[in-house]
Protein backbone atom coordinates (compact mmCIF):
# COMPACT_ATOMS: atom_id res chain seq x y z
CA UNK A 1 0.00 0.00 0.00
CA UNK A 2 0.93 3.66 -0.28
CA UNK A 3 -0.03 6.47 2.08
CA UNK A 4 -0.71 10.13 1.43
CA UNK A 5 0.29 12.43 4.29
CA UNK A 6 -1.34 15.85 4.60
CA UNK A 7 0.32 18.15 7.16
CA UNK A 8 -2.38 20.65 8.12
CA UNK A 9 -2.04 24.28 9.08
CA UNK A 10 -5.11 26.10 10.38
CA UNK A 11 -6.53 29.17 8.68
CA UNK A 12 -5.85 32.21 10.88
CA UNK A 13 -9.52 33.23 10.86
CA UNK A 14 -10.68 29.83 12.14
CA UNK A 15 -10.62 29.22 15.88
CA UNK A 16 -8.71 26.09 17.00
CA UNK A 17 -11.80 24.37 18.42
CA UNK A 18 -13.79 25.14 15.25
CA UNK A 19 -10.91 23.83 13.15
CA UNK A 20 -10.76 20.47 14.92
CA UNK A 21 -14.54 20.12 15.09
CA UNK A 22 -15.01 20.82 11.39
CA UNK A 23 -12.11 18.59 10.34
CA UNK A 24 -13.43 15.65 12.39
CA UNK A 25 -17.20 16.02 12.21
CA UNK A 26 -17.76 17.57 8.78
CA UNK A 27 -14.74 17.01 6.55
CA UNK A 28 -14.06 13.48 7.78
CA UNK A 29 -17.53 12.17 6.83
CA UNK A 30 -17.22 14.00 3.51
CA UNK A 31 -14.06 12.06 2.70
CA UNK A 32 -15.80 8.83 3.70
CA UNK A 33 -18.67 9.62 1.32
CA UNK A 34 -16.13 10.00 -1.52
CA UNK A 35 -13.99 6.99 -0.53
CA UNK A 36 -15.19 4.73 -3.34
CA UNK A 37 -14.81 7.42 -6.01
CA UNK A 38 -11.23 8.20 -4.98
CA UNK A 39 -10.40 4.51 -4.32
CA UNK A 40 -9.19 5.28 -0.78
CA UNK A 41 -8.87 2.27 1.51
CA UNK A 42 -8.29 3.90 4.89
CA UNK A 43 -8.41 7.39 6.34
CA UNK A 44 -7.06 8.57 9.72
CA UNK A 45 -6.92 12.03 11.26
CA UNK A 46 -4.26 12.67 13.93
CA UNK A 47 -5.16 15.71 16.04
CA UNK A 48 -2.38 17.39 17.99
CA UNK A 49 -2.67 17.07 21.77
CA UNK A 50 -2.07 20.12 23.93
CA UNK A 51 0.60 18.77 26.27
CA UNK A 52 3.80 20.19 27.82
CA UNK A 53 5.61 17.20 26.34
CA UNK A 54 5.42 18.88 22.92
CA UNK A 55 7.64 21.72 24.10
CA UNK A 56 10.07 19.23 25.59
CA UNK A 57 10.40 17.45 22.25
CA UNK A 58 10.80 20.75 20.40
CA UNK A 59 13.25 22.45 22.75
CA UNK A 60 15.78 19.64 23.06
CA UNK A 61 16.02 19.45 19.26
CA UNK A 62 15.64 23.12 18.31
CA UNK A 63 12.65 22.32 16.11
CA UNK A 64 9.66 24.18 14.73
CA UNK A 65 6.49 24.12 16.80
CA UNK A 66 3.61 21.67 16.28
CA UNK A 67 1.01 21.91 13.55
CA UNK A 68 -2.69 21.24 14.35
CA UNK A 69 -2.44 17.71 12.98
CA UNK A 70 -2.02 15.42 10.00
CA UNK A 71 -4.29 13.44 7.72
CA UNK A 72 -3.27 10.02 6.38
CA UNK A 73 -5.02 8.28 3.47
CA UNK A 74 -4.07 4.82 2.17
CA UNK A 75 -4.41 3.33 -1.34
CA UNK A 76 -3.72 -0.23 -2.45
CA UNK A 77 -1.05 0.94 -4.88
CA UNK A 78 0.40 3.97 -6.63
CA UNK A 79 -1.43 2.81 -9.75
CA UNK A 80 -4.77 2.90 -7.87
CA UNK A 81 -4.06 6.42 -6.68
CA UNK A 82 -3.16 7.57 -10.20
CA UNK A 83 -6.28 5.92 -11.61
CA UNK A 84 -8.44 7.76 -9.08
CA UNK A 85 -6.88 11.11 -9.96
CA UNK A 86 -7.35 10.58 -13.70
CA UNK A 87 -10.92 9.23 -13.57
CA UNK A 88 -13.64 11.92 -14.00
CA UNK A 89 -15.53 10.67 -10.96
CA UNK A 90 -12.40 10.70 -8.84
CA UNK A 91 -11.43 14.15 -10.10
CA UNK A 92 -14.86 15.52 -9.20
CA UNK A 93 -14.67 14.04 -5.71
CA UNK A 94 -11.16 15.39 -5.13
CA UNK A 95 -12.23 18.83 -6.33
CA UNK A 96 -15.11 18.80 -3.85
CA UNK A 97 -12.77 17.82 -1.02
CA UNK A 98 -10.26 20.52 -1.99
CA UNK A 99 -13.00 23.17 -1.94
CA UNK A 100 -14.06 22.00 1.50
CA UNK A 101 -10.46 22.09 2.78
CA UNK A 102 -10.21 25.74 1.79
CA UNK A 103 -12.84 26.51 4.44
CA UNK A 104 -10.60 25.63 7.39
CA UNK A 105 -7.06 24.79 6.17
CA UNK A 106 -4.28 27.27 5.38
CA UNK A 107 -3.41 25.40 2.20
CA UNK A 108 -0.38 27.46 1.16
CA UNK A 109 1.37 26.61 4.43
CA UNK A 110 0.31 22.94 4.45
CA UNK A 111 2.16 20.01 2.90
CA UNK A 112 1.02 16.93 0.97
CA UNK A 113 3.20 14.03 -0.13
CA UNK A 114 2.99 10.32 -0.89
CA UNK A 115 4.85 7.80 1.25
CA UNK A 116 5.49 4.12 1.74
CA UNK A 117 5.45 2.71 5.26
CA UNK A 118 8.29 0.79 6.88
CA UNK A 119 7.32 -1.11 10.05
CA UNK A 120 10.29 -1.13 12.42
CA UNK A 121 8.52 -2.90 15.27
CA UNK A 122 5.03 -3.56 16.55
CA UNK A 123 4.52 -5.09 19.99
CA UNK A 124 0.73 -4.98 19.60
CA UNK A 125 0.47 -7.68 16.95
CA UNK A 126 -1.04 -4.97 14.70
CA UNK A 127 -3.99 -4.73 17.08
CA UNK A 128 -6.01 -1.54 17.26
CA UNK A 129 -4.96 0.64 20.16
CA UNK A 130 -7.54 2.21 22.44
CA UNK A 131 -8.73 5.82 22.42
CA UNK A 132 -6.27 6.72 25.19
CA UNK A 133 -3.27 5.89 22.96
CA UNK A 134 -0.86 8.70 22.10
CA UNK A 135 1.31 9.00 19.01
CA UNK A 136 4.61 10.84 18.77
CA UNK A 137 4.53 12.36 15.27
CA UNK A 138 7.88 13.43 13.79
CA UNK A 139 7.75 15.44 10.55
CA UNK A 140 11.16 14.99 8.97
CA UNK A 141 13.16 17.24 6.63
CA UNK A 142 16.60 15.97 5.72
CA UNK A 143 19.88 17.85 6.04
CA UNK A 144 20.54 19.88 2.91
CA UNK A 145 23.80 18.12 2.02
CA UNK A 146 22.17 14.67 2.05
CA UNK A 147 20.38 13.07 -0.87
CA UNK A 148 16.90 11.71 -0.27
CA UNK A 149 18.27 8.21 -0.73
CA UNK A 150 21.04 8.72 1.85
CA UNK A 151 18.60 10.20 4.35
CA UNK A 152 16.14 7.32 3.96
CA UNK A 153 18.91 4.73 4.18
CA UNK A 154 20.37 6.20 7.39
CA UNK A 155 16.93 6.61 8.90
CA UNK A 156 15.89 3.04 8.10
CA UNK A 157 19.04 0.96 8.53
CA UNK A 158 20.79 2.88 11.34
CA UNK A 159 18.26 4.94 13.26
CA UNK A 160 15.39 2.45 13.16
CA UNK A 161 17.32 -0.31 14.97
CA UNK A 162 18.62 2.25 17.47
CA UNK A 163 15.05 3.22 18.37
CA UNK A 164 14.12 -0.46 18.62
CA UNK A 165 16.94 -1.06 21.10
CA UNK A 166 15.29 1.33 23.58
CA UNK A 167 11.68 0.49 22.73
CA UNK A 168 10.73 -1.84 25.56
CA UNK A 169 12.47 0.24 28.23
CA UNK A 170 10.43 3.28 27.16
CA UNK A 171 7.13 1.36 26.64
CA UNK A 172 6.90 2.14 22.94
CA UNK A 173 4.15 0.04 21.37
CA UNK A 174 4.70 0.52 17.64
CA UNK A 175 7.08 2.41 15.36
CA UNK A 176 6.59 3.18 11.67
CA UNK A 177 8.73 5.22 9.31
CA UNK A 178 6.90 6.59 6.24
CA UNK A 179 9.39 7.55 3.53
CA UNK A 180 8.40 10.02 0.83
CA UNK A 181 8.02 8.52 -2.66
CA UNK A 182 6.93 9.71 -6.13
CA UNK A 183 8.64 13.14 -6.13
CA UNK A 184 7.08 14.12 -9.46
CA UNK A 185 3.58 13.59 -8.09
CA UNK A 186 4.46 15.43 -4.88
CA UNK A 187 5.72 18.37 -6.94
CA UNK A 188 2.43 18.30 -8.80
CA UNK A 189 0.55 18.77 -5.51
CA UNK A 190 2.60 21.90 -4.86
CA UNK A 191 1.99 23.29 -8.34
CA UNK A 192 -1.74 22.56 -8.47
CA UNK A 193 -2.73 23.66 -4.94
CA UNK A 194 -0.04 26.18 -4.03
CA UNK A 195 1.10 23.99 -1.13
CA UNK A 196 4.37 24.28 0.77
CA UNK A 197 7.25 22.00 -0.25
CA UNK A 198 6.80 18.35 0.81
CA UNK A 199 8.73 16.67 3.59
CA UNK A 200 11.07 13.70 3.31
CA UNK A 201 8.84 11.57 5.50
CA UNK A 202 7.37 11.08 8.95
CA UNK A 203 8.06 8.89 11.97
CA UNK A 204 5.19 7.71 14.15
CA UNK A 205 5.68 6.10 17.56
CA UNK A 206 2.64 4.87 19.50
CA UNK A 207 2.26 4.59 23.27
CA UNK A 208 -0.74 2.74 24.70
CA UNK A 209 -1.50 5.59 27.11
CA UNK A 210 -0.14 8.76 28.67
CA UNK A 211 0.67 6.68 31.73
CA UNK A 212 2.90 4.39 29.65
CA UNK A 213 4.61 7.43 28.15
CA UNK A 214 5.33 8.95 31.54
CA UNK A 215 6.46 5.80 33.34
CA UNK A 216 9.25 3.99 31.45
CA UNK A 217 10.19 0.52 32.66
CA UNK A 218 13.82 1.60 33.03
CA UNK A 219 14.00 5.39 33.62
CA UNK A 220 17.80 5.56 33.47
CA UNK A 221 17.95 3.62 30.20
CA UNK A 222 15.11 5.74 28.84
CA UNK A 223 17.03 8.96 29.59
CA UNK A 224 20.20 7.64 27.99
CA UNK A 225 18.21 6.33 25.05
CA UNK A 226 16.47 9.66 24.50
CA UNK A 227 19.79 11.49 24.39
CA UNK A 228 21.27 8.92 22.00
CA UNK A 229 18.30 9.18 19.65
CA UNK A 230 18.49 12.97 19.46
CA UNK A 231 22.22 12.82 18.78
CA UNK A 232 21.71 10.26 16.03
CA UNK A 233 18.90 12.27 14.44
CA UNK A 234 21.33 15.16 13.93
CA UNK A 235 23.21 13.03 11.40
CA UNK A 236 20.37 13.18 8.85
CA UNK A 237 17.59 15.52 10.09
CA UNK A 238 17.48 19.29 9.62
CA UNK A 239 16.03 20.05 13.04
CA UNK A 240 15.34 23.69 12.19
CA UNK A 241 12.86 22.60 9.49
CA UNK A 242 11.39 19.55 11.26
CA UNK A 243 8.74 19.06 13.95
CA UNK A 244 7.94 16.55 16.69
CA UNK A 245 4.75 16.52 18.77
CA UNK A 246 2.05 14.27 20.22
CA UNK A 247 -1.23 13.48 18.48
CA UNK A 248 -4.27 11.30 19.02
CA UNK A 249 -5.73 9.32 16.14
CA UNK A 250 -9.32 9.33 14.88
CA UNK A 251 -9.98 6.61 12.32
CA UNK A 252 -12.72 7.77 9.95
CA UNK A 253 -12.87 4.58 7.89
CA UNK A 254 -10.95 1.42 7.11
CA UNK A 255 -12.00 -0.68 4.12
CA UNK A 256 -8.68 -2.51 3.88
Amino acid sequence: MIKLVYVLERRADVEPKDFHDYWLKSHGPRVRDHAEAIRARRYVQSHTIDTPANEGLRAVRGMLGPVPGITEVWWDSLEDFQAATSDPGGQSALADLAADEDKFIDVKNSQVFLTRENFIFDFTGQARLGPEAMKCTYLLTRLGDLSVEACHRTWLTDHGPLVASFARATRMARYIQSHAIAPEINAGFVASRGLAAPLDGITEVWFRSEDDLGKPLDPDLARRGGAALVEDERRFVDMSRSRCFFTREHEIFDFS
